[in-house]
């Protein structure tokens, strides 16, 4: 509510699980995107991908496996001006708190490694004045220069690995004899946990901005009697 109230939304789908996509996120304009999540079950911006995933999910299920995800979070509404070029960037302070959820394997802002194959003229994102509201026509850099916020949507993900607690029998180490022996679970474990991760990435990243803004703007700017 605090950052709502400031006019900040956050949101994350399943852009990927057991190697099927969802679309992506409008990169330069998602808000419609994050509203549309709030009334779904599944977190993903196309059913079928849903429920091709939920079909992917319960054969990995039924074989005693489990299947892994990536995330992908946007945040609109962000104002310019927060995080810093060195330690405290907007990218340092939000990897930090998403390596902290357990599963997180990998983070990635803005088109991410994809920009490792593009020229630097592709790869930069150019500003334009769109009426009173300076902005960039594109949004490569997941709106992040120099490690502070340009105002555009915060878009970032995370890999979630597969959940290791799987039926199948596995190798291991009974460390007392020490000798190689097999590991055996029971009960209940989840064949995929990378959907349920989704609200996870959310607290997660509202936490982390909020710090950024009260650093940059001071404590009273999430005040809601302000």
């Amino acid at each position: 509510p605090a950052l709502r109230r400031r006019g900040i939304h956050i949101g994350t789908h399943l852009r990927r699980c057991a190697g099927i996509d969802d679309r992506a996120f409008d990169p330069v304009d998602p808000l419609s995107e994050l509203d549309m999540l709030t009334d779904r079950d599944f977190p993903v911006l196309d059913p079928e991908a849903g429920e091709a995933m939920r079909t992917r999910i319960l054969a990995a299920r039924a074989d005693g496996d489990s299947v892994g995800g990536i995330l992908e979070t946007a945040v609109c509404g962000m104002p310019a001006g927060a995080g810093e070029p060195w330690f405290d960037s907007v990218e340092s302070v939000l990897s930090h708190a998403l390596f902290s959820v357990p599963a997180v394997k990998g983070v990635e802002f803005g088109d991410g490694f994809g920009l490792c194959d593009l020229r630097g003229s592709e790869a930069n994102d150019p500003f334009c004045c769109d009426g009173e509201v300076i902005r960039t026509r594109t949004n490569r850099n997941g709106g992040i220069n120099g490690g502070i916020t340009n105002g555009m949507p915060l878009i970032f993900r995370c890999a979630v690995k597969p959940t290791p607690s799987v039926f199948k029998t596995q190798d291991t180490v009974d460390y007392r004899k020490p000798c190689n022996t097999e590991l055996q679970l029971a009960g209940r474990h989840d064949p995929c946990i990378a959907h349920r991760a989704c609200v996870v990435a959310e607290a997660v990243t509202a936490l982390a901005l909020a710090d950024l803004l009260c650093v940059r703007f001071g404590t009273d700017y999430l005040n809601p009697e302000r």
